[in-house]
């Protein structure tokens, strides 16, 4: 204290000096923390789950890797809710990555693929109960064939235009593609690019057949997607640029990885991996797959 006075006493400017300069010290380490905990919010990685159906059905003898019960659907669906997990569309995600819109604490992405009348007769009713959203990914063709039949079956019939038109509207779907007809395993393997095909024979050839099905979906449903689903996962590295350039912002794989999204994902379309569901293991078992590595 006595050797304070003594500074004020000779130097009686330094204290003074000194204060200030600590208090501005003090302020710019304070703005570089807030300026890094603002980057750092605006770069957080959020973990978004993607879970990928196919069709439900009744019939236990039915059950396989691609076909679960309506029951299993709906204890799926109560295990997410009781663990703090709520559907968003893939297009939520990209509104979160273009423009910040906000995400519930903990996303989970139900994808249905093919476009099963199935879904509609057995998840639809449940869904609009308890408000779950998910994407159902259509196959043109089987939509044209099953809209020119009219059968509804649940056993086998997929969706009619008419019927992706209602699920659209019903504000719990977002249709994304599957292709018009490349969910095929003969001649070309889904939509890869074929080993004697050129870069530019592969880009009409996909252009051709999902453009199609975008025509389509516009014309007879009211929807044009922005998000694409790969049958049977398969990937051509050239097809994201087409298919960016068609107007798709996100494209799912058949990858069982997890995903980590942030607003910096902004370069390209947004690849989203997905766990497939399969019968024979339970929603227990399946979940801890799914949410183990968030864990």
């Amino acid at each position: 204290m006595y050797f304070c006075i003594g500074v004020k006493k000779i130097f009686p400017g330094l204290l003074t000096a000194a204060i200030v300069f600590a208090i501005a010290v003090c302020f710019a380490v304070n703005k570089f923390v807030y300026r890094s905990e603002s980057v750092n919010a605006e770069d957080e990685s959020i973990f978004v789950p993607v879970i990928m159906y196919h069709r439900l059905l009744k019939d236990p003898d039915k059950a396989g890797d691609y076909t679960v019960s309506p029951d299993v659907f709906k204890a799926d669906m109560e295990y997410l809710s009781e663990n703090g997990y709520t559907s968003v569309f893939v297009c939520d995600i990209i509104d979160y990555i273009e423009t910040g819109a906000p995400l519930p604490e903990k996303p989970v992405v139900i994808t249905f693929d093919d476009g099963y009348f199935n879904v509609m007769e057995y998840a639809y009713p449940y869904m609009k109960e308890k408000n779950i959203r998910a994407v159902m990914n259509i196959v043109g063709a089987y939509t044209e064939q099953s809209t020119e039949e009219d059968e509804h079956n649940p056993g086998y019939s997929y969706l009619t235009w008419d019927e992706i038109a209602e699920l659209d509207k019903s504000g719990l779907f977002e249709i994304g593609s599957h292709t018009y007809d490349m969910h095929s395993m003969s001649g070309r393997r889904g939509c890869k690019r074929l080993s004697n095909e050129n870069a530019e024979e592969y880009r009409q050839a996909l252009i051709g057949d999902i453009g199609m099905l975008q025509d389509m979906l516009r014309e007879k449903s009211g929807v044009t997607p922005v998000t694409f689903a790969y049958p049977y996962g398969f990937i051509s590295s050239e097809s994201t640029a087409i298919l960016e350039d068609m107007g798709f912002k996100a494209l799912l794989t058949c990858y069982e990885k997890p995903n980590y999204i942030s607003r910096s994902d902004t370069d390209e379309c947004l690849i989203l991996n997905r766990y497939n569901r399969p019968s024979g293991i339970s929603t227990k078992e399946f979940m801890y797959k799914l949410l183990q590595s968030n864990q």
